[in-house]
């Protein structure tokens, strides 16, 4: 039976929305990776203007109002860029939401709590957004701030995914055998996602410059108590990470290496199981796909500290671990409708 013109239209939107959130996420981690999160000083507003300062006039009156952070124009445009395009998603999660409220009067199999949700989740993102910046680049909200960008596109993923027909049942119910596996997987990958945050935001990406965990002698410095200590907001400005001494900066990274392996480790299990038991081609390309996205990961990772970060492989890393955490997701979806053929 053909989908209705309300569903064709919540799907057509959810896709959108994909697209447009992975672009936001994208512009998130380039602004947070430039160093611009406090490009603009105050929220929603940049210098007290809806767009960055361009005149002589407007740019003087934007240093009169912060004195102390005078505009620096390279790093307004990213922060102000990213916040319109995180408007347009909450704009995009709004009319689906509506949509759906309004549809499900009609229809019994419309996900309007799935939609309702999603508007929840983000407009909590967007406190989490200002409080970045009022906060000034305060750790804990910045990482928070970055799970819930991975939380909302996940979201609005799986939404789509809901309302597409590509992943039904297939009559595999062989392959829920690797379902704890994958719940597995998915898990360490969302802890180290967790990690790679920290360790943005406490600014100790570069401090480890020799693989495959860090530079000799890394073993005696480890400071496991202040690295993930949740500090007292004091109303400092938090960029560059001054609360925290090399040895917590150096302690985070660590932490991220090591759990750069052990994600490694588990998703290369499951990607070879995936492709030695599939009986059909969806399982096999899911295999192909995990494989493939990890394997890039692990390029830019090691990239990364090759290169000494460079702003574009850096960006690249942050995409691609929210492209892997879809594969994951997406097979998760696939191997929980199996049981329901």
């Amino acid at each position: 039976m053909a989908d209705s013109p309300a569903r064709l239209w919540l799907t057509r939107l959810a896709v959108i929305s994909v697209l447009v959130t992975a672009c936001v996420v994208a512009l998130g981690a380039w602004t947070r990776l430039a160093d611009a999160g406090l490009g603009c000083p105050d929220w929603p507003t940049c210098y007290g203007s809806i767009t960055v300062p361009l005149s002589e006039q407007a740019i003087a009156r934007a240093n009169a109002l912060y004195p102390e952070q005078p505009l620096v124009a390279a790093k307004a445009w990213p922060e102000m860029i990213h916040r319109h395009f995180a408007k347009a998603i909450g704009l995009l999660c709004i009319l689906m939401a509506g949509l759906a409220l309004v549809a499900a009067r009609r229809e019994k199999d419309i996900p309007v709590k799935h939609a309702v949700f999603l508007l929840i989740l983000v407009c909590l993102q967007g406190a989490f957004g200002a409080w970045t910046v009022t906060m000034k680049l305060f750790p804990p909200v910045v990482t928070g701030h970055l799970l819930l960008g991975f939380t909302t596109f996940t979201v609005i993923f799986l939404l789509a995914t809901r309302l597409s027909p590509f992943l039904r049942a297939s009559g595999q119910q062989a392959m829920r055998g690797l379902l704890p596996l994958t719940v597995l997987g998915t898990g360490v990958l969302i802890a180290q996602i967790a990690l790679g945050g920290w360790t943005a935001s406490n600014y100790a990406a570069t401090i480890c410059s020799g693989l495959p965990i860090c530079q000799n002698g890394w073993v005696e410095l480890l400071d496991w108590q202040e690295a993930f200590a949740i500090h007292t907001y004091a109303g400092t400005t938090y960029e560059f990470a001054p609360h925290l001494d090399a040895a917590a900066k150096l302690t985070i990274h660590v932490a991220h290496r090591i759990g750069a392996w052990l994600t490694l480790a588990v998703l290369g299990l499951l990607a070879a199981l995936l492709w030695f038991k599939a009986a059909t081609e969806r399982y096999r390309r899911f295999a192909l796909m995990l494989g493939g996205v990890l394997l890039i990961q692990v390029l830019l990772g090691i990239s990364n500290v090759v290169l000494g970060l460079p702003l574009a492989v850096a960006v690249a890393h942050n995409f691609v671990a929210l492209l892997l955490l879809q594969v994951l997701v997406a097979l998760l979806y696939s191997l929980v409708q199996e049981g329901k053929s």
